[in-house]
């Protein structure tokens, strides 16, 4: 019985010490994903049929563009996984899979 309790006191601890780690690690991503979404917001914006670019220059241009917009929709998704994650992470059941 006591090495029982050893070993439930042991699996706690760990527990919070990793869902801490876990929270701090989920914490930075939110920070860099929302200054990336910043970032590709500012690369997203339209582009003026008055930039003197060429024909071959400004296709690119608007690739790159939709590219970036592809890029953009993938991390504004990546940022509401990770702030439900963060709402969610001192839930007892966090981690579990909801089907099972």
């Amino acid at each position: 019985m006591k090495n029982r309790v050893r070993l439930n006191s042991f699996i706690l601890i760990f527990t919070l010490n990793g869902q801490k780690a876990l929270k701090q690690k989920i914490e930075l991503e939110i920070i860099q994903t929302s200054q990336r979404i910043e970032e590709l917001k500012e690369l997203t914006k339209p582009i003026s049929p008055e930039n003197a670019i060429g024909r071959v220059s400004r296709m690119d241009a608007i690739h790159n563009k939709s590219v970036n917009e592809r890029t953009l929709r993938q991390m504004e998704f990546k940022y509401k996984k990770l702030t439900l994650a963060i709402d969610k992470i001192e839930d007892s059941d966090f981690g579990n899979c909801r089907r099972c």
